[in-house]
């Protein structure tokens, strides 16, 4: 029997067996809990119903629901039903929710209520799913669907004829292309993956995690749903984390007995500010077992502040929404910044010169940074084209990580910045090019370029560095600009700041040079203040003002 084809039927059936009366899923809120042999009913009743209006292995199903128990539901009756899940983010703009559906052509969408009224004029075909923090009265509509009123399918088999080959998600990241990009990871791959992280890094079915990344992107669906699942663990599901949750996160932590930790560094620095009681501390240093952090890179200082104070030890790792986890940290002695570990069994990583000869590994005294790049069976199956079909990638290639690192004597892997021009505030990948996209849309403005500049809290913040075509002066126009990012682009990608600048500094073939923008905008703005206002012109004679 092939590892794919254990991972896949086998061992969910083997899990759901051996931890049927054990707590899987726990309402942060209500503290109700579902039990896994709860949950495996009840994925196979909803899985049930949806191949009762239509749905067939292979099918695409957009998912539009905020982080809830319902939704863990959801997401596991599509992989006992052989449907190919599409998450999809409850604050996407309009636009980008009207390219991810015309470039997956789910065959249905299933949306919570207010997800269902913003689809509705991009699809025909929508199914609301009423949750527990809807006041939906009236269960009778045959477009709603309540997990609790479908009746057990004792005929219905999961998994029924899954292949470790099998689609299992289609996910949308933003990267530098100036529309999300849709990647697809295969059920066998991702199952090997998350196991051999776990196995790793020493996560059984005793870690309670605690779930308050988006459910949309895969530090919540795959590292806080998909993983736990396999380990026989829990998840305490609570909503996104942002600056108001901070105030009552080690409350419901600790409430809720969470052991296992999984933290952006932006949530790391929140919580460092905000938190104001002792809970915390005392909770950290009596409970938590395991506090992996990963998403972005893990400033030093905010790293020693973290574990100073809260007494835990951070694990980071390394990993890219393409390859799934590449390390697993084992060097708990090694204070340094950058280090994310060691690779995963099976997976290759080498460095590269800009000439693409392998740069080998050294000792500390000969360090040569250069482009990390990685060999993986449990690399995605391949992006979608814009017309929605899967170009297929190829394992056995080293894929490269648009990152710059090196390795040491011991193979340990060290990440020290980014090659790419991607913007990582608190945790989100955001695309450059969509925001100048828009932002030439607005008239004045003749060309634009996106940068970041470091930000104590979220780790970048975003700025957009203008051209105005002549005559135009930024003081005239900027409640203008400002007012068509805030209809036209999501929350995550509103820029902080609004430079003008004469010109934009070119390479010889015309290529924008972005990291001499950054230092031109670094000289212009005092960078890391959460303080400072938000759409402050800049103004000075010369090149940027």
């Amino acid at each position: 029997m092939t590892i794919d084809e254990i991972t896949t039927r086998e061992t969910i059936m083997n899990i759901v067996a051996r931890r049927e009366q054990h707590v899987f899923l726990v309402d942060a809120t209500t503290r109700r809990e579902i039990t896994y042999g709860d949950f495996h009913r009840q994925a196979c009743a909803l899985a049930a119903e949806l191949r009762r209006r239509g749905v067939r292995k292979g099918d695409r199903i957009g998912v539009m629901v905020p982080n809830c128990c319902e939704l863990a539901v959801l997401y596991f009756a599509c992989i006992y039903l052989g449907a190919v899940i599409v998450p999809i983010n409850p604050s996407l703009s309009k636009s980008d929710l009207q390219f991810i559906l015309q470039s997956c052509k789910p065959a249905l969408v299933v949306a919570s209520a207010s997800g269902t009224q913003a689809i509705s004029g991009f699809h025909a075909n929508v199914l609301q799913l009423v949750t527990a923090q809807e006041a939906a009265k009236d269960f009778n509509d045959p477009g709603q669907i309540k997990i609790d009123l479908l009746s057990e399918m004792q005929e219905f088999v999961p998994l029924e004829s899954a292949d470790g080959e099998d689609l299992v998600v289609i996910m949308y990241t933003s990267g530098t292309s100036a529309k999300p990009k849709g990647l697809a990871h295969k059920l066998g791959r991702m199952f090997r993956n998350a196991s051999a992280f776990a196995s790793a890094q020493h996560v059984d079915q005793d870690s309670r995690f605690y779930l308050t990344l988006s459910m949309s992107y895969m530090g919540g669906f795959y590292n806080l749903l998909v993983l736990p699942f396999l380990c026989g663990a829990s998840v305490v599901v609570d909503h996104v984390f942002d600056a108001r949750s901070s105030l009552h996160f080690w409350d419901k932590a600790k409430n809720n007995q969470v052991n296992t930790l999984w933290l952006a560094p932006t949530v790391l620095s929140i919580l460092l500010r905000m938190d104001r009681g002792r809970t915390g501390e005392e909770f950290c240093r009596s409970s938590v077992r395991h506090a992996f952090v990963g998403f972005a890179p893990l400033p030093l200082k905010v790293k020693d502040e973290f574990e100073a104070r809260y007494g835990v030890h951070l694990i980071e790792n390394y990993g890219l929404s393409e390859t799934l986890f590449v390390t697993a940290r084992s060097r708990r002695d090694l204070g340094v910044g950058g280090y994310v570990g060691e690779a995963l069994p099976g997976v290759d990583l080498r460095v590269v010169s800009d000439r693409q000869e392998s740069i080998p590994s050294g000792i500390d005294a000969k360090v040569e940074n250069g482009e990390v790049e990685i060999r993986t069976p449990d690399l995605m199956a391949g992006y979608l084209d814009a017309d929605g079909r899967l170009l297929e990638a190829d394992a056995a290639v080293w894929f490269p990580t648009g990152d710059i690192g090196h390795l040491d004597e011991r193979g340990s892997l060290f990440i020290t910045g980014r090659k790419k021009d991607l913007i990582i505030r608190g945790g989100v990948n955001i695309s450059p090019a969509a925001i100048e996209e828009e932002l030439m849309r607005v008239p004045g403005i003749a060309e634009v370029a996106v940068v970041s500049i470091p930000h104590e809290l979220y780790g970048e913040d975003i700025v957009a560095v203008l051209k105005l075509e002549a005559g135009v002066e930024l003081e005239s126009m900027l409640d203008s600009v400002v007012a068509h990012a805030k209809r036209n682009l999501a929350q995550h990608q509103q820029p902080a700041r609004y430079i003008a600048i004469d010109e934009l500094p070119r390479t010889a073939n015309g290529k924008v040079r972005k990291a001499r923008i950054r230092e031109l905008v670094a000289e212009k703005l005092q960078v890391g203040s959460a303080s400072t206002p938000r759409t402050q012109p800049i103004e000075s004679a010369g090149v940027a003002r």
